[in-house]
């Protein structure tokens, strides 16, 4: 049996769900309480293996119960409940602890679906096997060495203008100078190169984290992980299109916020469209590498890129224009890029179709394969422009307050 503490402030909503989830042979309701304070008592006392509760709630809300039972009582995990759909209720709910987040009005079909799929992943983990054994003091947690990851996010609005080439040569590059943790996820759901572009086995991807036979903590992401060249982990993306599906982007938000605490580094290899995804990864990046070619075509998308970023309240202190393939005989030059898109060129990256078409052939990164060629030499000064002053010795280190934007929800 599946234990259950509903906590509502309203009566009807209380006896509503009892009677709803009474029909159900593996779910037993052991107590219901009317407010986030009466609600913590009861769980303490009743033990119960999940915890129901709503959102805007009198002395004590729903967030603050569920980040005092992932304190006090981890046992019991939290599924909550709430009539705003709002983004920023969800985000808090999750930050704070919580396993699921039910919009009301919600089926009875997807109220027992959310309490098994909890419970089930709460067993797989472990979760209820504490409730069994003596209570040990806690250890002394031991303060973190490093801050958070830089997220950079790679992105372009033209597919073929090398995008994936240089989120995979810059983990490596960016591996290789700083010394640093550097993870590599291709968030390019449905038609990810990554895992080609570096002959990685792909026999796992971040489907095995979103489809219910995993969790989304440090342990699972890391079994996940694809070792790829220079100590870079890769995260791949599925292995067919229609699997993409599976993944949200709560998925994602939990996602970075897990690779955050465990990487110095995360490049972020987005799709070309600007997906629920990849507008939650330039909310939290540090970095956006807009690339783009020197053809009329992706000139214009790199232009459209760089006025939504504009919208979005990003901060152009944070973007970074990145020009690639760049040879003699363009119609365009440095220059009349600039002046047409009125950003500077952070980096420009040489043409050079042999030392490139050698690496991709061979699944390898070019900046290992030839590192004295020019367009390994432009990756090492991408590296140098996104890297502090301490690991990238003589580069100016990036304004301190590097995200002056109110965030793509907060508008």
């Amino acid at each position: 049996m599946i234990s259950l503490l509903i906590v509502d402030d309203i009566s009807s909503t209380r006896e509503n769900l009892q009677k709803l989830l009474s029909f159900e042979d593996d779910i037993e309701v052991v107590g219901t309480a009317a407010d986030g304070r009466e609600g913590l008592e009861a769980a303490h006392r009743l033990q119960p293996d999940i915890v129901l509760t709503d959102v805007n709630m009198p002395l004590m809300d729903g967030i603050q119960l569920t980040e005092t039972l992932a304190s006090e009582l981890p046992t019991s995990p939290v599924i909550i409940m709430s009539v705003q759909g709002e983004r920023d209720y969800l985000r808090r709910a999750m930050q704070a602890g919580a396993r699921e987040f039910l919009i009301k009005p919600f089926s009875h079909d997807e109220l027992v679906a959310a309490i098994r799929r909890v419970y089930q992943l709460e067993q797989k983990k472990g979760t209820f096997i504490a409730k069994s054994m003596p209570v040990q003091p806690a250890a002394p947690v031991a303060p973190r060495s490093s801050p958070p990851a830089e997220i950079i996010l790679v992105f372009s609005g033209k597919g073929g203008v090398g995008k994936t080439l240089i989120a995979t040569n810059l983990a490596v590059a960016l591996a290789d100078q700083s010394g640093g943790r550097v993870a590599l996820v291709d968030l390019d759901l449905q038609f990810g190169d990554i895992g080609v572009m570096l002959n990685l086995d792909h026999s796992r991807s971040i489907t095995e984290l979103v489809d219910g036979t995993g969790g989304l903590d440090a342990d699972s992401v890391a079994e996940v992980l694809a070792s790829g060249p220079g100590g870079v982990k890769v995260l791949l993306a599925p292995i067919s299109p229609e699997l993409a599906d599976l993944v949200t982007a709560e998925h994602i938000r939990l996602l970075m916020a897990e690779l955050r605490r465990s990487f110095d580094y995360v490049i972020v290899d987005s799709s070309t469209h600007l997906t629920e995804f990849n507008l939650e990864v330039i909310e939290i990046a540090q970095r956006v590498l807009v690339v783009t070619a020197l053809t009329i075509p992706a000139i214009k998308d790199a232009k459209l890129t760089l006025k939504v970023l504009e919208s979005l309240s990003v901060d152009p202190e944070t973007t970074l224009l990145v020009v690639n393939r760049v040879d003699g005989y363009a119609d365009f030059n440095r220059e009349s890029i600039e002046q047409s898109l009125r950003v500077p060129v952070a980096v420009q990256i040489p043409h050079d179709p042999k030392t490139v078409g050698d690496a991709i052939t061979r699944g390898a990164p070019f900046v290992t394969m030839h590192p004295d060629s020019e367009v390994s030499r432009a990756m090492r000064e991408l590296v140098a422009r996104i890297t502090p002053e301490q690991v990238a010795a003589g580069t100016p280190e990036p304004s301190a307050d590097r995200k002056k934007r109110k965030g793509i929800f907060g508008r």
